[in-house]
């Protein structure tokens, strides 16, 4: 079986390589071998193996909804689809996907960028936006059940409300189930300390305090999470 993931930073498992007390010096440095501790320590790595499947991941920082739509379109034409199962986690909707100077280029909105500001003002609304994202996920789930692909969608770090009512969604985002679900704030996952949510987090040692990405701990954590409903609809 083919765990197939889709996501951004989380789901990398991009921070799995912090350890209580390192330095933010330390942490940017990283280490020599990222990529194998990604792949050992991350939640879709748990996941995949608990699953006894081969995960095949699309997931990468800063994507945006659309580099994994676009992601998605290219390996579902180009790969077989049997035996496959897809764990699909949507991202800040105020990231993007466009070509820049001829080079595909994912961006959030606040970026100091003169284009990218222009581009914000007149082309971005958020309500547009999550219709759009809505209408995305349907599409893709009509595509998933035509093909017999059990197929989960989770929230990352926001919970939105869209327009229309999205099966086999998550109904709370991954960083309010690790933290407080009552509170509507939002976290952009640009390395600030922007919501009540990652505040607690911190606290509780959840994610690491440079970038505040999950701790190979908490990744454990979104494990628990996402079993239960992923095994049910298998």
């Amino acid at each position: 079986m083919k765990l197939v993931t889709f996501g951004c930073s989380w789901t990398k498992g991009i921070g799995v390589h912090y350890t209580e007390g390192m330095s933010r010096e330390e942490y940017e440095s990283g280490t020599k071998n990222l990529k194998e501790l990604r792949d050992q320590l991350s939640f879709r790595i748990h996941l995949a193996e608990r699953l006894g499947a081969e995960n095949i991941n699309f997931s990468t920082g800063g994507s945006s909804n659309q580099r994994q739509e676009r992601l998605a379109t290219e390996y579902f034409n180009n790969n077989s689809l049997e035996d496959t199962v897809v764990l699909w986690g949507i991202t800040s909707i105020t990231r993007n996907e466009l070509t820049i100077d001829g080079e595909l280029k994912n961006f959030m909105y606040g970026a100091k960028d003169d284009r990218i500001r222009y581009y914000h003002e007149h082309f971005y609304d958020e309500k547009t936006e999550l219709q759009r994202l809505g209408n995305m996920m349907i599409h893709w789930n009509k595509f998933f059940e035509a093909h017999k692909i059990p197929n989960l969608w989770f929230q990352t770090f926001n919970t939105y409300r869209f327009p229309q009512k999205i099966d086999r969604l998550l109904p709370r985002d991954l960083l309010s189930c690790l933290t407080r679900p009552m509170i509507n704030d939002e976290h952009y996952s640009n390395w600030l300390l922007d919501s009540k949510r990652i505040d607690e987090a911190v606290r509780k040692k959840l994610v690491n305090p440079h970038s505040l990405h999950p701790t190979k701990e908490t990744h454990v954590k979104i494990a628990d999470i996402l079993e239960k409903p992923l095994r049910e609809i298998l």
